[in-house]
């Protein structure tokens, strides 16, 4: 039986504390901070969680609730989302952008600050894709992550009438995704010596011609 005074209390409000969220935000920093050394320095098979959790002052439990594994710790690493920073910033912008040109200029700063900053990393999976399933599902990761934000720009694009006529989203989004993928950055910027901001330049504008209407 419910009393009169159950009925009547109100209902617990969630707890949200400042504090406390400022204090996981920089716990994860440290996490991905550390694991990004730990990866560089010992090797993605010879780092732990242990070891990352050790260099970022927490315990593994710890690690393991943020990222759930280690696997989930690299898929984070490379997550331009998941740092504080530049890329978080020109996200935003990127989605606040209401000219078509300007958004895709942002996109190509982001691509290219993304795989400068997570060169190592992106190699990593790239070479160790192919014998290691748990790198493999993480480049898995990343790629569709990647490819639904592309999918959700090109949708955008679609919807204002700025695609080029004739070019199904579908299509675009294969564009987008090739155009700025690592495996172009690194041809023209690690092995073709480009500079960034060159490569920055010539996605933007590339970009703009395959997907914009004139």
């Amino acid at each position: 039986m419910v009393t009169a005074s159950a009925r009547e209390r109100p209902a617990r409000r969630p707890y949200h504390s400042p504090a406390r969220q400022r204090q996981a935000e920089q716990t994860r920093a440290r996490i991905l901070a550390a694991a990004r050394e730990a990866f560089r320095s010992a090797g993605y098979a010879a780092a732990t969680v242990e070891t990352i959790a050790s260099a970022a002052q927490v315990s593994a439990k710890t690690v393991e609730a943020v990222f759930g594994s280690k696997r989930g710790i690299l898929a984070a690493v490379v997550d331009p989302l998941a740092t504080a920073g530049l890329p978080q910033d020109l996200v935003i912008r990127i989605r606040e952008a209401q000219d078509p040109r300007l958004r895709l200029d942002l996109v190509a700063e982001l691509t290219r600050r993304v795989f400068e900053a997570s060169l190592p990393e992106f190699e990593l999976m790239r070479g160790a894709a192919a014998v290691a399933p748990e790198v493999a599902a993480v480049a898995e990761q990343v790629g569709s992550r990647r490819r639904a934000n592309q999918a959700r720009l090109v949708g955008w694009l679609d919807e204002s009438g700025l695609l080029r006529p004739g070019l199904p989203p579908g299509e675009a989004t294969d564009i987008l995704w090739a155009l700025a993928g690592y495996d172009l950055f690194r041809a023209l910027v690690t092995e073709q010596h480009w500079p960034a901001d060159r490569y920055q330049a010539w996605l933007a504008e590339t970009l703009a011609g395959q997907l914009l209407r004139r």
